[in-house]
């Protein structure tokens, strides 16, 4: 269920920023890719400009970044529509709009793009306009709350709203019953994704290259062993705004980056990884292409039901 603050300001925005994470999972290990079982990737050289255009092979079987967004804005007008129903007034944005992190490669190997750290940091970009302030005016009011999630403010489950039957699950149920569960958000495809993420960590290939970042990073002054956790020990990351120092380090972590190729590295490895899962897998990756297709029609039907 998607966070009531994240999900108000998406939908008063008309577009959705969510802060990267990567889950490193529960999903089964996978014997080591072996030359017979997994596709070979060659390593490419992305300059900064370059990375968000690589495309991670599991992302075949996913939603793309625009079926993302589009998923999300059908997704609130269905809460809309649903909240309308019992007087409340949660109005959408007039168009899906597609953002950086809707994309998979967004952040996956940390930060990447010279221009968005040369203001931002490590923090993770926003509209300059958007103050702390805005956020607590776009937290739901406790009715919203009860009509979106079926609770109340205590968090127990309650089943009308002055005298009127709520759907399950609230608006935020009646919208995930509409649309389906996609084919990414669970099972095998991300339980691959996860996978994947979580091996190329480990393998030596992967450490490495780290190792030669590490050693960039040493030249420019930050002892920094792993690019994943760069900048985190940085008392602004947890302020609004970045410091001098945080941008010096972001700078010459997205540098150090560019010039061991530890993007390309680290893709190609991690590519072998997820080729190997689908090779072994055929049939349940043609079950889940199968699915996220049928998701896409859901999506482009109610979505011009909507008028987009």
């Amino acid at each position: 269920m998607i966070a009531a603050r994240t999900l108000r300001r998406g939908l008063k925005a008309g577009t959705l920023l969510l802060a990267l994470t990567t889950a490193v999972g529960c999903a089964g290990r996978q014997d080591p890719p072996s030359a017979a079982a997994a596709t070979p990737v060659p390593t490419p050289t992305p300059g900064p400009a370059q990375v968000m255009s690589l495309h991670l092979p599991i992302e075949d079987y996913m939603l793309t970044p625009e079926q993302t967004a589009r998923r999300g804005w059908v997704h609130g007008r269905i809460v809309e529509d649903c909240m309308k129903k019992y007087g409340l007034d949660f109005p959408v944005g007039s168009k899906p709009v597609a953002s950086a992190a809707d994309s998979v490669m967004y952040r996956r190997y940390g930060v990447t793009d010279p221009a968005s750290v040369a203001t931002w940091g490590y923090h993770l970009p926003r509209a300059k306009s958007s103050a702390v302030t805005d956020s607590a005016a776009l937290k739901p009011s406790a009715a919203e709350q009860t009509v979106m999630f079926a609770r109340n403010a205590e968090r127990r489950p309650v089943t009308t709203y002055r005298g009127r039957k709520l759907p399950e699950g609230g608006c935020e149920g009646a919208a995930a019953r509409r649309l389906g569960t996609g084919a990414g958000s669970d099972g095998i495809v991300a339980a691959t994704k996860s996978d994947s993420f979580a091996r190329s960590l480990a393998d030596p290939r992967v450490r490495k290259v780290f190792a030669r970042w590490s050693a960039c990073m040493r030249t420019h002054g930050f002892d920094e062993p792993n690019p994943m956790e760069a900048g985190s020990k940085l008392p602004s990351v947890q302020r609004a705004e970045p410091d001098r120092t945080e941008i010096g380090e972001a700078r010459a972590d997205v540098g150090c980056k560019e010039s061991t190729n530890l993007v390309g590295v680290w893709f190609a490895v991690e590519s072998e990884y997820q080729n190997a899962a689908i090779t072994g897998r055929p049939n349940e990756f043609r079950a889940a292409r199968a699915e996220r297709d049928a998701e896409i029609s859901r999506i482009t039907r109610l979505a011009h039901a909507y008028g987009a």
